[in-house]
C-alpha cells in the first residue's frame, strides 16, 4: 500500500458585510460608500436601505423598509412623526436585526462615511470577543474654548457614534431594546447608546484611524508620510465621517458647525484635499443632476410639514396609547384630508380662543424669526398673526390654506338684548346653576347670547361686552379679573377669604337635590365592585392637587388609630391628581400599602392612573363619607358640595367643622369633628373616637344620615335659590343696560354726519404701495385687486345701497322730530327711539356681515396665493421634466450602447464558461467513478478483514478453559468484539444487525460517567455497558459489575479481557451475587432475554424440584469492601433487573444518598406487583432519595401518576419504565 499526501489547503479569507440606511437624496453617497467598502473588503456584501423609496424602483443591493417587516401602516406612521433623520435612526436597529439573522456578523456604515481602508481585521476581532462594537467620537475630552463643537453638543449626540457600529450573534436582545426605545423617542436615539456598556457585552474600538470626524480632527490630524499614505499618528486612516458635509459649500467640513468652529480646512490640506475629492465624486455619481427631493417632506400639493407638528403627532400618539389621533399625512397608507382636520384643529383652549390650529403652532415654533415677531401668536399678536399666515405665509408655501387661522369664534355670537342668563362652563356646579335657572324662569343658553353670563370652570372665552359673573368655589377664578364684573361664591367663609378682591364677591347657596337614600341591594352590588364584605365602610374623596388641604393622611392615620386590630372595616379612597403630583401620589400609597383594609382607587380598567371622581356608585358602597380637610385659605366648597350630594343619598357624613360644611350641616345630623390651634387643623383624636362610634352604632349613624338628607332638602330648596338667582341677574341686567345706553345726541351735532362719513369711506381706494416684508407685494396686491374688483364693486353697491336707505330713513325721522319738536312730539318718541334701536340693531348684523365677508376676502386671497404658487410650481415641474426628458434621452442612448458593448462580451464569457463547465463536469465524472470504484475495494477489504478478525476471535474463545462446554457466538459492536450465548434471543439479533445495543442509554451514560468517579453495572450480563465505561474512564476510575449467572460472568471476563487493555481490566471488580435490599438467598430461573431473572425463594410446589438459588447481598457493604472502589464516589449507577431494579436500588440507600450519583434503570410494572410491591409507592420512595423521575430520552422530570399513564389508543398502562433518576440540585 502507498501513502497519499495531502497539500494544505488555504484558509479562506475573512468576511466582512455592511450596510446603511438612507433616503433617496443620499443615493450618490450611498453609491461612493458601497463601492469604496467593496473595493477595501472583497468578498463582503453591502446592502443599502432607502427609506423613501418605491419597491419597483430598487435595484440590487438595494432595500425598502418592506424588506425588513416594515409594514405600509407602519411605515406612514413614522414617515409623518418623524424627520428624515429620525426616520433613518428608528430604521437602523431593525435593518441590522434582519441581516444579522440573514448574513452573520454586520457592520453599519452612515451614508456619509468615506471609506479609505479595511477595517475587517480590527472589526472581526473586536466581535469575535463581544458581540456590540462600539465607536467613540472622541478618545479626549472637548475643550471649554467657545468653539464648536461644544462638550455640551457631545452630550447631546451621545458619547458613541451611531454612523460606525458593528454586531454579532448575541446582540439580538439588545438591538430589540435599541429598536423599541428609538421609536418611542427618535430625537434622542444618538444618546442611547451612551448606555450601552450597561445593557450589553461590548467593545469600544479605539484605533485612532477610525472614525475621524468634525468631533475628533483637532485631536488626530491626517497626515501624509514620505510614501503618500494617510495616517492618523502611526496609525493607517481608515475611515472618515464627513456628516453635515455639504457639496455645495466644500470649504466647510460640516455645515452644521459654521459658526466659530474648532477646525478649519485650510489648516489641515490633507483633509481638505479629501473633502475635495468626496465632492467632486459625489457629483461624478449623481449629486446634482439625479438629487431626488426626501419623499415624506411635504403634502401631496407640495406644502412642507413642520418638524414641530410631526413631534406634535409623535407625542398625540404616545399619549393615545399607540393610538394615531389622525390617519398619516403621507407614505403607502396616507388620508390627507384626516390629517389636515387634526392638524388645521386647535390643540388647546388658548389656540381655540383666537382661532389658531396646530399647524400654525408648529410653525411659530420652529421658525425663531416668527417668535420674534410674535411673541405671543395667540394671544396680543393673533390678528397679526393670523394676516402673516393667510399672506405670506400661503404664498410660500409654508402654511396649508386649510390652516389660516380663523376669526375669534366669540365673535360672530350675536347679542340678544334681554332679560336672560348664558351658563357657560362644565362640572357639577354649572349643572347646578342650569337646574336653577330653569327654574327660575329665566331665558336662559349654553353660549354667551345674553348680556348676564354666569362662567364656571371649562368655559371658552366670552365677548367682551358682556356682563360676566365669575361662578367660583373655593375663590379659584374662572377668568382673570379684568374680565369678571362679579364673583359668585358658595359659601359665606369663601366669600370672607375674598374680600379684598377688587370686584363684589357675593354668595350664593347653591340647592341640594334629593337623589333619594341607597338600598341594601344597591349597596351590595356596589361593594362587589371591589371585593367588599359587608364590614364597616368609610369613603373619601382625595384630591392630590391640594394634598395639605385635604389632609388624606391625617384621615389614614385617624383610620389606624380607630381599629388597629378590626378587620371588618374598610377605608376606600377615591384618589385624583395622582399623574400631576407624583410625590403626593407616592406619599399616600407607601402610607397604606401595609395594611389591606384601605383600597385606593386611582387606576382605570386597563390599569393606568386617572382620576377618579367620587361618583354616586362608589357614595353607594359608603356606611359614612368622610372628611378631615383644614381650612386654609378657603372655605371648602367644592368639599362641602361634594358631602351635601352624599348627604342626600341618606349617608351619614363625618368632616371638620369649618368653612362651609359648618354653615351646611349642625351638630344634630352630621359627625363633626372640632378643629384647635386657629381653628384650621381637625382633631384627630376626636375624630378617631367619631368613626369608632359609626362602627359600635350603625343604627344610630343611619338615622343620622337621615337626619341630614332631611335637612339639606328643606333648607337647600331649588325654588329658593332659583328665586335668589333672578334678583341677582335682573340686578346685573339693570347695570349693564345702564353701561351700555347710548348717549343722546348733543343740541349742535348733526345726527346725519357719521353716515355721510361713512358715504366717503365707500369711495376710497385701497393702497397697494404700502411698505411690505415681502418682495412683490405690491404687484401681488395689484393682481389680486384685478381679479377681486368684479366682487368688491358689487359689495360697494350693496354697501352704498344699505347706507342710502339708513341715510334715507335717518333723515326722514329727523325731519319729522323737528317738525313735531313744538307740537307733542313727544308722544312720538318712543316710537322713533324703537326706530332708531330696530335700526341699530340691523347695523350691527351689517357689521358682522360685513367681518364674515372679510373673512371670505382674507381666505379667497389665501386661495389665490396658493393658486398662483401651484401655477408656477407646475411650469417649474414643465421645465425641468422637458429637460430631464432630454437629459434621459441621451442618457438612455448612451446606455444603450454600453449594454450593447457589456452584452458581447458576456456573450463571450458565456462561451467560455461553457467550455469551462464541460471540462470541469468531465473531470468531475471521472474523479466520481475512481471514487465509487475506491469505495467499492475499501468495503470488500473492510468486509474480508471483518470475517477474519471474527474467526480469529472464535479460536481464542474456543481455546478459554472458563467457555468450555458453553455455546457462544460472536459479533462485532461498537464496544468491541463481544461473545454472547448462542441461545440468546434479543442481544444477539440487535447487535449483530446494528452494532448498538440501548444507543439512547449509552449516550446517557457517556454523558454522565465522571472520570474519577465508580460506574456500578448491575445486571452487566457479558458486559457491554461495562467494557464501554472501562475504555471511557481508562486508569482514572473504577468499574463494578454485578452478575449473578456463572455463566454470563465468564463471559463478561473473557469479552474485557479480549476488547480491554490489562491495565484498564485492572479497574474491573466483578461481584458474584445479586444485587437486593437485604442478604439472603433468591431463586434463579433463565431469563427470556438472556442471562437469569431472581427472585425470593419459596416452598417449591408438590412434585416440582426444588430452584437453583443464589447469594443475594446489600451492594453497600460489597462496594466498601472493594479495594478498587475505596475513597471514591458513586458517579453512575445503572440497573437492568425489570423485576427488581427497586430492591437492587434498596440495598444502595446509604451511598445513594452520600454520594448522589445519577441513576439509570428499567421498572416493570408486572414483575413488581409479582413481588408484592406497589409500582407508584417505588416510584414515590425514589423522590423520597432526593431524585427526580426523568424518562430516558426526555429532559423534564415527571410525577409518577403521569409516568403510570394508560395509553391513549390501548388504554393499557405501559409494562415496563425506562428512568434517568436524577439527583435534585446537580
Amino acid at each position: 500500500m502507498s501513502e497519499q499526501t495531502t497539500e494544505p489547503q488555504p484558509q479562506p479569507k475573512a468576511v466582512l458585510n455592511a450596510c446603511t440606511v438612507a433616503t433617496r437624496a443620499d443615493l450618490p453617497a450611498v453609491r461612493l460608500l458601497s463601492g469604496a467598502f467593496l473595493a477595501k473588503h472583497p468578498g463582503g456584501r453591502f446592502l443599502a436601505l432607502l427609506v423613501d423609496a418605491e419597491p419597483e424602483a430598487v435595484g440590487p443591493g438595494l432595500l425598502t423598509p418592506a424588506d425588513i417587516g416594515v409594514d405600509a401602516a407602519e411605515l406612514s406612521w413614522l414617515a409623518t412623526a418623524c424627520t428624515p433623520d429620525e426616520l433613518r435612526a428608528v430604521l437602523q436597529p431593525r435593518l441590522m436585526m434582519r441581516l444579522l439573522a440573514e448574513l452573520g456578523p454586520v457592520l453599519y456604515l452612515d451614508s456619509n462615511v468615506l471609506v479609505l481602508d479595511s477595517v475587517v481585521e480590527e472589526v472581526l476581532s473586536a466581535i469575535s470577543r463581544n458581540p456590540v462594537v462600539l465607536l467613540p467620537r472622541v478618545l479626549e475630552p472637548l475643550p471649554r474654548d467657545g468653539m464648536r463643537p461644544a462638550p455640551e453638543e457631545l452630550l447631546t449626540a451621545g458619547m458613541f457614534d451611531p454612523g460606525f457600529i458593528a454586531v454579532a450573534p448575541g446582540s439580538a436582545p439588545f438591538l430589540n431594546m435599541w429598536a423599541e426605545q428609538v421609536r418611542q423617542a427618535p430625537d434622542a436615539a444618538g444618546a442611547f447608546l451612551d448606555g450601552a456598556p450597561a445593557l450589553v457585552e461590548h467593545e469600544v474600538l479605539r484605533d485612532p484611524g477610525i472614525g475621524v470626524s468634525i468631533w475628533n480632527i483637532d485631536q488626530r490630524p491626517p497626515w501624509r508620510d514620505a510614501k503618500g499614505r494617510l495616517l492618523v499618528g502611526d496609525k493607517p486612516l481608515r475611515t472618515v465621517h464627513l456628516s453635515g458635509f455639504d457639496p455645495q459649500r466644500p470649504w466647510l467640513l460640516s455645515a452644521n458647525v459654521a459658526d466659530r468652529p474648532r477646525v478649519l480646512l485650510s489648516e489641515h490640506p490633507p483633509m481638505a484635499q479629501l473633502c475635495a475629492i468626496y465632492r467632486n465624486e459625489l457629483v461624478r455619481v449623481g449629486h446634482n443632476r439625479e438629487r431626488d427631493p426626501y419623499a415624506f417632506a411635504a403634502l401631496p400639493d407640495g406644502t412642507p410639514i413642520p418638524d414641530a407638528l410631526r413631534r406634535e403627532y409623535r407625542r398625540a400618539t404616545q399619549q393615545r396609547n399607540g393610538v394615531p389621533p389622525a390617519k398619516p399625512a403621507v407614505g403607502p397608507a396616507a388620508d390627507v384630508a384626516d390629517f389636515l382636520r387634526w392638524a388645521c384643529e386647535p390643540a388647546d383652549e388658548n389656540q381655540n380662543a383666537s382661532g389658531g390650529s396646530r399647524w400654525g403652532a408648529a410653525l411659530w415654533q420652529d421658525d425663531p424669526e416668527l417668535r420674534r415677531q410674535y411673541p405671543d401668536p395667540f394671544g396680543a399678536q393673533a390678528k397679526e398673526f393670523r394676516t402673516w399666515c393667510a399672506t405670506t405665509g400661503v404664498a410660500t408655501g409654508r402654511v396649508h390654506p386649510d390652516a389660516v387661522p380663523r376669526l375669534d369664534p366669540s365673535s360672530s355670537l350675536a347679542l340678544v338684548d334681554q332679560l336672560g342668563v348664558s351658563v357657560v362652563g362644565t362640572g357639577a356646579e354649572a349643572d347646578l346653576l342650569r337646574a336653577t335657572v330653569r327654574a327660575s324662569g329665566l331665558p336662559t343658553a349654553d353660549e354667551p347670547v345674553y348680556p348676564v353670563v354666569l362662567r364656571c370652570a371649562g368655559a371658552h372665552p366670552v365677548p367682551g361686552d358682556r356682563y360676566v359673573i365669575s361662578v367660583s368655589p373655593d375663590g379659584v377664578l374662572t377668568a382673570d379679573l379684568s374680565e369678571v364684573d362679579e364673583v359668585w361664591v358658595l359659601s359665606d367663609a369663601t366669600r370672607q377669604a375674598m374680600q379684598n378682591t377688587a370686584v363684589p364677591v357675593r354668595v350664593l347657596a347653591l340647592p341640594v337635590p334629593d337623589r333619594g337614600e341607597v338600598d341594601r341591594p344597591a349597596r351590595k352590588a356596589a361593594r362587589a365592585r371591589f371585593g367588599l364584605d359587608d364590614g364597616v365602610v368609610f369613603v373619601s374623596a382625595v384630591d392630590h392637587t391640594a394634598e395639605r388641604r385635604g389632609n388624606a393622611l391625617g384621615l389614614v392615620s385617624a383610620f389606624l388609630s380607630a381599629f388597629p386590630d378590626r378587620q371588618d372595616a374598610r377605608l376606600v379612597l377615591a384618589v385624583s391628581g395622582a399623574v400631576r403630583n407624583p410625590e403626593a401620589a407616592e406619599r399616600l400609597r407607601l402610607a397604606t400599602a401595609s395594611d389591606h383594609r384601605i383600597l385606593l382607587i386611582e387606576r382605570s380598567s386597563d390599569g393606568r392612573v386617572v382620576d377618579i371622581e367620587l361618583s354616586d356608585d362608589l357614595l353607594a358602597m359608603a356606611d359614612c363619607v368622610v372628611s378631615l380637610h383644614r381650612a386654609e385659605g378657603n372655605g371648602a366648597d367644592r368639599t362641602s358640595l361634594l358631602l351635601a350630594r352624599a348627604a342626600s343619598m341618606s349617608l351619614p357624613i363625618l368632616a371638620s367643622h369649618h368653612g362651609a360644611v359648618a354653615e351646611m350641616f349642625t351638630p344634630e345630623v352630621a359627625m363633626l369633628v372640632p378643629c384647635h390651634g386657629v381653628g384650621t387643623e381637625p382633631d384627630a383624636q376626636a375624630a378617631v373616637e367619631l368613626m369608632r362610634s359609626v362602627a359600635a352604632d350603625p343604627e344610630a349613624t343611619i338615622r343620622l344620615g337621615q337626619a341630614a338628607r332631611e335637612h339639606l332638602t328643606h333648607s337647600r330648596t331649588l325654588d329658593g335659590t332659583a328665586k335668589q338667582l333672578r334678583d341677582r341677574v335682573e340686578h346685573a341686567y339693570r347695570g349693564w343696560r345702564a353701561q351700555h345706553a347710548a348717549p343722546p345726541p348733543g343740541p349742535a351735532e348733526d345726527p346725519l354726519r357719521p353716515l355721510l362719513v361713512a358715504r366717503h369711506a365707500l369711495l376710497r381706494k385701497p393702497n397697494v404701495e404700502t411698505e411690505s416684508r415681502t418682495p412683490g407685494a405690491p404687484a401681488l396686491r395689484k393682481a389680486v385687486l384685478r381679479v377681486l374688483s368684479h366682487y368688491d364693486n358689487h359689495l360697494r353697491e350693496v354697501l352704498t345701497a344699505v347706507v342710502d336707505g339708513v341715510e334715507r330713513t335717518a333723515g326722514e325721522l329727523a325731519r319729522r322730530q323737528s317738525e313735531d319738536a313744538g307740537t307733542g312730539g313727544s308722544r312720538v318718541d318712543a316710537d322713533l327711539r324703537a326706530d332708531v334701536i330696530q335700526l341699530a340693531e340691523r347695523q350691527t348684523q351689517l357689521d358682522d356681515q360685513l367681518i364674515g365677508v372679510d373673512d371670505g376676502v382674507v381666505r379667497a386671497r389665501a386661495d389665490m396665493a396658493s393658486q398662483g404658487r401651484r401655477l408656477q410650481a407646475l411650469e417649474d415641474a414643465l421645465v425641468e421634466r422637458e429637460a430631464a426628458r432630454d437629459k434621459q434621452i441621451d442618457t438612455l442612448a448612451e446606455r444603450i450602447d454600453k449594454l450593447t458593448s457589456a452584452l458581447n462580451r458576456t456573450l463571450d464569457r458565456i462561451d467560455s464558461l461553457e467550455s469551462s463547465v464541460v471540462t470541469t463536469l468531465r473531470e468531475r465524472d471521472a474523479r466520481l467513478e475512481s471514487g465509487v470504484r475506491a469505495a467499492t475495494d475499501a468495503l470488500r477489504t473492510a468486509d474480508s478483514l471483518r470475517r477474519i478478525v471474527v474467526r480469529e476471535h472464535d479460536r481464542a474463545g474456543d481455546s478459554d478453559p472458563a467457555l468450555e462446554g458453553t455455546s457462544t457466538s460472536v459479533v462485532l459492536t461498537d464496544a468491541g468484539l463481544l461473545r454472547l450465548p448462542a441461545e440468546d434471543s434479543l442481544m444477539l439479533p440487535v447487535l449483530s444487525t446494528n452494532g448498538v445495543w440501548e444507543p439512547e442509554l449509552s449516550a446517557l451514560i457517556d454523558s454522565l460517567v465522571e472520570p474519577d468517579g465508580v460506574f456500578v453495572d448491575i445486571g452487566a450480563h457479558v458486559g457491554y455497558h461495562s467494557i464501554r465505561v472501562l475504555n471511557m474512564l481508562g486508569t482514572s476510575g473504577a468499574v463494578v459489575a454485578v452478575e449473578p449467572d456463572a455463566q454470563a460472568r465468564a463471559l463478561l471476563r473473557h469479552n474485557v479481557g479480549v476488547n480491554v487493555a490489562p491495565a484498564v481490566a485492572e479497574r474491573l471488580s466483578v461481584v458474584d451475587a445479586a444485587a437486593w435490599d437485604s442478604a439472603t438467598q433468591l431463586a434463579m430461573r433463565p431469563a427470556l432475554t438472556g442471562g437469569v431473572s431472581v427472585h425470593p425463594a419459596g416452598e417449591p410446589a408438590e412434585g416440582e424440584q426444588p430452584a437453583p438459588t443464589v447469594r443475594a447481598v446489600r451492594l453497600e457493604a460489597e462496594l466498601e469492601a472493594l479495594p478498587a472502589a475505596n475513597g471514591m464516589r458513586l458517579s453512575v449507577v445503572k440497573v437492568d433487573a425489570p423485576g427488581g431494579s427497586h430492591r437492587a436500588l434498596g440495598g444502595l440507600v446509604r451511598l445513594l444518598r452520600r454520594d448522589r450519583p445519577h441513576v439509570v434503570c428499567s421498572l416493570s410494572l408486572r414483575q413488581t406487583v409479582a413481588l408484592g410491591d406497589d409500582p407508584t409507592a417505588v416510584l414515590r420512595e425514589f423522590g423520597t432519595w432526593g431524585y427526580d423521575l426523568v424518562p430516558i430520552g426526555g429532559t423534564d422530570p415527571k410525577e409518577p401518576a403521569d409516568l403510570l399513564v394508560p395509553d391513549p389508543e390501548t388504554g393499557r398502562a405501559p409494562d415496563t419504565l425506562s428512568l434517568w433518576l436524577r439527583p435534585r440540585g446537580r
